[in-house]
């Protein structure tokens, strides 16, 4: 059949068809479609020759990049279970300005920190825009949530309401009690752990502390490892809440092909039932999380203010009647949805990144017994380790500094598009450009870091004394937060919640490998990322004994 449609003045057509339909097979594979039908093949046919011929004059003024396959282009540089170090090895070969074809979208991906630099120097705004892809689109109430909404009137107005009264450092600080509760509450299950002698689920741990940490400041409720005290109705409701941020990490970023090639929209989004299952997932998330915020009754709380002078507004009683869409407060349905927006955001990454860096410790025993021996000597045995201390810990901060860059838990960031043209280094970058920050690149980039391979905190005691990764906007080797005006707003809560959750389990407990385990087997089966959704987990969960050094404080 493919013959029937090539002209016979291109007899290597044939041969193109055969092999771009093989490649295209394991791609669709991949991401879990069927083998392409015999109509996809005609398809192929009919627009080879013309999409090499139109990529040829395009590619003359673009970045450098791999050659391109027709119809499908380097799509498969994304598919896989490490795409950014396949997108890092691409990046040895061609620069840490490099250009793909993704299908037919085109794609630039920044694997240099002196990349970001040139790009976001003179671009930021022209790199604000999220691309349109399907799985953005269903989640976010059509592209009007801070993290997938265009920057437009109602997004500008959220980011400032996030810098100006949801993340300052005065409502985090304000938070602090509450944290503070979860973490005790937290460390006396490890307590009752400890005291049986056996090994510890650390990733359990931590997600149920930070979920705990989060939803306390966003509904000022206590949903997991509630030990008892939870009725049937809040364990229903904890297990349906658990569901959701799953289905947030698998769905949030899913691949569907007609994101590359939109000729394909009706096999992808219908045939295959991308789209009915992400609506299946929205309408679902929907409905847990109007019970997880209850706005009833935090529109009766508002009119009608507590008398308790010591109660502190969660999130929602700040959201609920800001003036941020046109002057309107949120409808309901984007509410929840920021909602859960942020709870995943903070749940997740966070607890990944404390596990990575228990992880580090662990198989590094003197850097462990050296960042235990500062928290030791700075915070009394007879409290927590409080937010105030962090500024008293640099090599506790070193730590977490070297497990951001080692392990970066979003390590390609989120897609960005260009809105109008731009030009770096001399190299013409189209409007409606898809642009990829391969953040473990960059944090591994030898032309900023000795030994990146290495893990070595005592770089940010010395050589990048000053690198804030906190910035977004001056030190582009350590973004693990994001670059530029769309850096992730709550980056001064997730990196408070990273230091309390490590420095508490550093103070109060000794930690040690369960039996029958060595550093070595630990760094065969622990230390490889393994992608599950959108985030970068350890291979395996963290298993630890905790040795409890002294009782909690009372208080």
């Amino acid at each position: 059949m493919a013959q029937a449609l090539v002209s016979p003045t291109c007899p290597r057509v044939v041969d193109k068809v055969a092999a771009v339909t093989a490649r295209l097979g394991a791609i669709l594979k991949e991401l879990g479609y069927f083998a392409p039908p015999v109509a996809l093949v005609v398809i192929l046919a009919t627009k080879l020759v013309w999409d090499a011929r139109i990529q040829s004059q395009r590619r003359k003024t673009l970045p450098p990049g791999p050659r391109p396959w027709p119809i499908i282009g380097n799509l498969s540089a994304l598919v896989g279970d490490k795409p950014h170090r396949a997108l890092q090895e691409l990046a040895f070969e061609f620069g840490g300005l490099m250009y793909l074809q993704l299908g037919s979208v085109p794609c630039v991906v920044l694997s240099t920190a002196e990349a970001v630099r040139e790009v976001f120097r003179s671009n930021d705004e022209r790199i604000l825009s999220r691309p349109k892809m399907l799985s953005f689109g269903i989640i976010s109430d059509n592209y009007r949530s801070i993290s997938f909404g265009p920057p437009g009137k109602l997004w500008q107005s959220m980011r400032r309401f996030c810098s100006t009264e949801l993340f300052t450092n005065t409502r985090v600080a304000s938070y602090q009690g509450r944290r503070e509760e979860e973490v005790k509450h937290m460390l006396m299950v490890l307590v009752e752990e400890s005291e049986k002698g056996k090994a510890v689920d650390l990733r359990s741990w931590l997600h149920d502390l930070s979920s705990n940490m989060t939803t306390r400041m966003l509904v000022n409720k206590r949903f997991f490892a509630n030990r008892g005290e939870n009725d049937g109705k809040q364990e229903i409701l904890k297990s349906e809440l658990e569901h959701v941020l799953e289905g947030f990490n698998v769905n949030i970023m899913r691949n569907v092909l007609s994101d590359y090639l939109p000729s394909l929209r009706y096999f992808a989004e219908e045939l295959h039932g991308a789209r009915a299952a992400l609506e299946a997932f929205r309408d679902e998330a929907a409905t847990v999380g109007r019970k997880i915020v209850e706005l009833e009754k935090h529109r009766q709380r508002a009119q009608n203010p507590s008398k308790d002078e010591n109660y502190v507004p969660d999130f929602v009683d700040v959201l609920i009647g800001a003036p941020l869409d046109d002057g309107k407060s949120l409808s309901d349905t984007l509410l929840t949805v920021q909602v859960l927006e942020f709870f995943f955001a903070g749940t997740h990454t966070s607890s990944a990144t404390v596990e990575w860096a228990m992880a580090e410790l662990i198989t590094h025993p003197d850097l462990m017994k050296r960042a235990q021996a500062e928290v030791d000597g700075a915070v009394p045995a007879d409290r927590l380790v409080r937010d105030s201390d962090i500024p008293n810990l640099p090599y506790l901060q070193a730590v977490v500094k070297e497990t951001f860059r080692m392990h970066p838990v979003l390590s390609l960031g989120g897609p960005r598009e260009t809105t109008r043209p731009i030009e770096v280094n001399g190299y013409k970058i189209p409007a409606q450009t898809r642009l990829f920050v391969n953040i473990f690149a960059v944090h591994r980039d030898p032309a900023v870091y000795t030994d990146p391979e290495t893990f070595d905190p005592d770089r940010f005691l010395t050589q990048h004394l000053h690198t804030n990764h906190c910035s977004g906007f001056d030190s582009h080797e350590l973004i693990p937060f994001g670059v530029g005006r769309r850096m992730c707003p709550g980056f001064h809560l997730g990196n408070t919640l990273v230091h309390l959750m490590l420095a508490n389990l550093l103070h109060r407990f000794h930690w040690s490998l369960p039996e029958g385990e060595t550093i070595a087997t630990v760094q065969a089966s622990v230390m490889s990322e393994k992608l599950y959704g959108l985030l970068f987990h350890p291979n395996e969960n963290l298993h630890l004994v905790p040795e409890l050094k002294n009782g909690l404080p009372a208080s």
